[in-house]
């Protein structure tokens, strides 16, 4: 008579789990004496927290102990599966009934993602984006495999990315949740989830806080900054380069003098495309810009852009400003203070921005009282 295989939760089979490391919960199917499948939980517990087959003294024990449990009974639904077509319960026929079930990616959701990202060609700057959620995903620990594609463990995701970074906005959040979306989607169109857990959570669009750009004492106060530390003096130093070219940090990253740069009269102009969007845009040089790209010999400096936006709050705090200093706000500046705060049409501003639309330029282009009061003096003096 076919019989179903022994199918238990074991913990820390690799005996690695103490009190300050964890161990990993395994389900284990046994075929016979000889032959056995071990699957991972996802599951990491301390050594004092498993007794007798069951998660103990966890925030979370209950909750643990189901998600163990469920995973059980779809292992017992695909031996009796097995069993129902007529064959026997082997290591092999397990092995495939579980592909069919999970798919040529077993239950491993990430490396799922991973597979399908490689095939979509993403531009480079969407690359890093999509990249960056799996990576904040996987260091979550909350969504492993595809039955893990809870409406319960993407809030828990969601509650994570607040806690993770208090200053990370709504905006930014419901980015992460978008970008993870077609690779959930592209696992229920192949069959691997019945449905996505998104219909049943919804992750608020949300508004991104005003951002301020610095003024022109703030700017000022910047630039002139004794700086000791080499790693600071150059963040300080690229921060001032993005004030007046507008450049955002990966347009800096890629940023090459001698292929990007045209002179026309005597006046060096960035021409090129933007890395994020595609778009041709066209800004000089302006020349405290100019004098960045001389003392370093046309050849900027690289910082990866957390630790650029890292060592920019430091600078922030030595300004003794309450504004974000960051590799965007320098982006911000460009286009109110040196640009529209010197008059300059939005439609030019646009151009040296390489928005897509003007009606982004808008969004930027807070206008500036001091823009107001000298149109004001102006008028004054004509009528």
């Amino acid at each position: 008579m076919l019989k179903l295989p022994k199918i238990k939760a074991v913990f820390d089979r690799k005996k690695k789990a103490s009190a300050i490391t964890t161990g990993v919960v395994e389900i284990e199917i046994v075929f016979n004496r000889t032959r056995r499948k071990v699957l991972s939980t996802g599951i990491e517990l301390y050594s004092n927290q498993w007794e007798d087959g069951l998660v103990v003294r966890h925030a979370e024990s209950k909750k643990l102990n189901k998600q163990i449990n469920e995973l059980i009974r779809k292992y017992e639904s695909i031996a009796r599966s097995i069993l129902q077509e007529g064959d026997e319960i082997t290591y092999q026929t397990f092995s495939a009934a579980l592909e069919r079930k999970s798919g040529k990616y077993g239950t491993d959701f990430i490396n799922f993602c991973y597979d399908v990202m490689d095939r979509r060609g993403l531009r480079a700057s969407t690359l890093r984006a999509h990249k960056c959620t799996l990576e904040a995903l996987r260091e979550s620990k909350t969504i492993r495999t595809f039955d893990d594609l809870t409406p319960e463990n993407i809030k828990r995701f969601d509650m994570w990315l607040k806690q993770q970074d208090p200053d990370r906005e709504q905006p930014t959040i419901y980015n992460y949740h978008k970008r993870l979306k077609p690779y959930i989607n592209e696992a229920v169109s192949l069959g691997i989830i019945d449905e996505s857990p998104y219909l049943r959570f919804k992750a608020e669009r949300g508004k991104h806080k005003p951002k301020e750009a610095l003024n022109e004492e703030e700017l000022a106060a910047v630039r002139a900054l004794e700086l000791f530390d080499e790693s600071l003096g150059k963040a300080r130093d690229l921060f001032v380069f993005c004030c007046y070219t507008g450049l955002a940090h990966a347009d800096m990253e890629a940023f090459d003098f001698s292929r990007d740069v045209v002179t026309v009269h005597g006046c060096n102009y960035i021409d090129k495309q933007r890395i994020k969007t595609g778009t041709k845009y066209y800004a000089p040089i302006l020349p405290p810009a100019m004098a960045i790209l001389e003392k370093y010999h046309y050849q900027l400096p690289h910082f990866s852009q957390q630790a650029y936006n890292r060592l920019l709050k430091c600078i922030g705090a030595l300004i003794n400003t309450k504004k974000n200093l960051s590799s965007h706000i320098a982006r911000y500046t460009f286009a109110t203070t040196v640009l529209l705060g010197n008059d300059v049409p939005i439609e030019s501003v646009s151009k040296m921005m390489g928005h897509t639309r003007i009606q982004i330029t808008q969004v930027y282009a807070k206008i500036l009282n001091s823009s107001i009061e000298r149109q004001a003096e102006r008028l004054a003096n004509i009528l």
